[in-house]
């Protein structure tokens, strides 16, 4: 407790260091935001000194925005994949405004205020990964957020494309990527990639950046993929069926259910399985580096 009363921030999270298994029931429940801000519900699996594990959902016609207590600004890679429902994420400043909706996911990168909505008629779960991290584990957001500049003008959209849209719409794209500025990534425009050659997976990857490398796949029933390792740490979550990760190193064997979460440190040697009777999907992140 500070002098004034409790400090509004989670409880008892986990910090990550060594392969640690999150089932869902076992994460971190938090209430992020105030009356002016919203409320928004997290799930809180872990964190550690590169990533965290963390979803948050958002009700049917609810919204996250800024207050003077919570602003949601960070300098930072920011990559939002939505597991069910859609997501609307607005830049309050320049206008811009991407959706996403379940196998999707929002992105982009640098110090800017963002709003979240979900103007759809299901509750939306969102995977929230971002790179570098912004603060020490022990400063809560709250306090940082004391620090954290006003949001300029409010723009509601992109006003000035407004009579040169959709001819506009290919250099406006073109720019959002080049500048860092809000996209919607999508498995059609995905970097993919085949890993193995006895029990080949495809590895999709949303977005691979020098802060972190993001993605998905799927694996059928009864396979083992080839071993992978990587440079950087890495959180998985389980999306759809039964996910196994074997580490031939150490003989550990873990099994996700929808939602549950796995962390690996740097430098594991793993194997993503499937022994289950349907197909099995998972989404990761890994970050800083993939290879």
């Amino acid at each position: 407790m500070s002098e004034s009363g409790p400090i509004q921030a989670p409880k008892n999270v986990r910090h990550f260091k060594e392969p640690t298994l999150v089932p869902r029931r076992e994460a971190v429940r938090f209430l992020w935001g105030d009356e002016d801000s919203r409320f928004v519900p997290d799930l809180i699996y872990g964190r550690g000194d590169r990533l965290a594990g963390l979803i948050y959902k958002l009700g049917p016609g609810e919204l996250f925005r800024s207050s003077k207590t919570w602003r949601p600004i960070y300098d930072q890679d920011r990559y939002y994949y939505v597991v069910q429902g859609e997501l609307t994420i607005q830049d309050p400043e320049n206008g811009d405004v991407a959706v996403a909706r379940a196998g999707e996911a929002v992105y982009w990168r640098g110090a800017r205020y963002h709003y979240g909505y979900n103007f759809g008629t299901e509750e939306t779960f969102v995977l929230d990964w971002y790179a570098p991290q912004d603060r020490a584990a022990n400063v809560p957001e709250v306090e940082a957020s004391a620090r954290k500049r006003e949001p300029g003008d409010y723009r509601s959209g992109r006003s000035d494309l407004l009579g040169k849209w959709p001819t506009g719409a290919l250099k406006d794209l073109q720019d959002r990527y080049e500048q860092g500025r809000m996209v919607t990534l999508r498995k059609e425009t995905a970097l993919h990639f085949v890993h193995g050659d006895v029990n080949p997976v495809l590895m999709t990857l949303y977005a691979s950046t020098e802060a972190l490398t993001a993605g998905t796949f799927e694996i059928r029933p009864s396979v083992m993929a080839e071993v992978e390792v990587h440079p950087g740490d890495e959180v998985l979550f389980a999306l759809e069926g039964s996910v196994h990760v074997y580490l031939p190193e150490t003989y550990d064997w873990f099994e996700l259910h929808p939602l549950d979460c796995l962390f690996l440190p740097e430098g594991t040697p793993h194997r993503y399985c499937n022994n289950g009777a349907t197909m099995a999907k998972a989404a990761f992140c890994v970050t800083p580096r993939y290879r």
